[in-house]
């Protein structure tokens, strides 16, 4: 899902840095209004360390695809909104400097769709809690929430790739557009599901009775699991991503240049 450079035009690159500029800034505002708690910012650390490595790990899907946890939706629930998009954005980051994963023209886009958006959702979800809660339990929200995240993620990955550019350029993006929004429906109910696994096995480490003693230490083992699992052991597939493999059905392999 990761965006390259060669994937939105020079236009698209100023207008998502320039949206991704103001969700930053409104996440760090109520950042600041939130005051999170001392606990909080090594937590962010260690969940970010989480997602970088599962972001690193592809599994197939489908023949020929394959995906990897987004993660959006489990920072902005178990971190905070505002905590979680700046997170997500510093990994983003990381990815893109260190190890080539999503370009630096389009690092804007990459947090718009995958920072932003799902910490977005999570704040409106919040603001109607009390309404979800008596119509849908929260559990399931949360599964819904990511599922619909990374298919709104994909919505805007086809649109990005299409603004700004002449029609010849667009043959085949109608064939692109529907085969990210149906590989990422799959993706999205995968991604829901391992949502709600993680935070059930992870939200009980962050009562207050166990933030001290089993949190950070519980969350340095995954993390040093992950990474190890991401970095050394051979089990990320192979296979192209949802995003690269519509890509390269519907014609518009030239979308993946670096």
């Amino acid at each position: 899902m990761h965006l390259g450079n060669g994937a939105i035009t020079p236009e698209c690159v100023a207008l998502t840095y320039g949206a991704a500029a103001v969700g930053l800034a409104a996440s760090a505002a109520g950042l600041r209004n939130a005051r999170p708690t001392t606990e909080k910012l090594p937590l962010a650390v260690g969940l970010g360390c989480v997602v970088f490595a599962a972001q690193a790990i592809n599994v197939p899907i489908a023949p020929g695809t394959s995906a990897h946890l987004v993660g959006g939706v489990l920072l902005a629930w178990l971190l905070g909104p505002g905590l979680a998009a700046w997170t997500m954005a510093i990994v983003l980051t990381a990815q893109a400097l260190l190890l080539g994963d999503g370009g630096i023209a389009a690092l804007g886009a990459n947090v718009l769709n995958m920072a932003i958006l799902p910490a977005g959702i999570v704040a409106a979800m919040r603001q109607f809690e009390s309404v979800t809660a008596r119509t849908i339990a929260p559990r399931l929200s949360l599964g819904l929430a990511a599922g619909v995240a990374v298919l709104l993620a994909a919505a805007l990955i086809a649109l990005e790739t299409a603004l700004f550019r002449p029609l010849a350029e667009l043959a085949g993006w109608a064939s692109f557009a529907a085969l990210m929004l149906g590989t990422h429906a799959w993706i999205g109910i995968l991604e829901g599901g391992l949502t709600m696994v993680l935070v059930a096995a992870l939200l009980p480490l962050g009562s207050p009775a166990t933030t001290r003693s089993v949190w950070r230490p519980a969350l340095v083992a995954v993390a040093a699991g992950l990474l190890v699992a991401a970095l050394v052991l051979p089990i990320s597939s192979s296979l192209p991503d949802g995003y690269e493999a519509a890509a390269h059905a519907s014609g518009m392999g030239w979308l993946l240049a670096p």
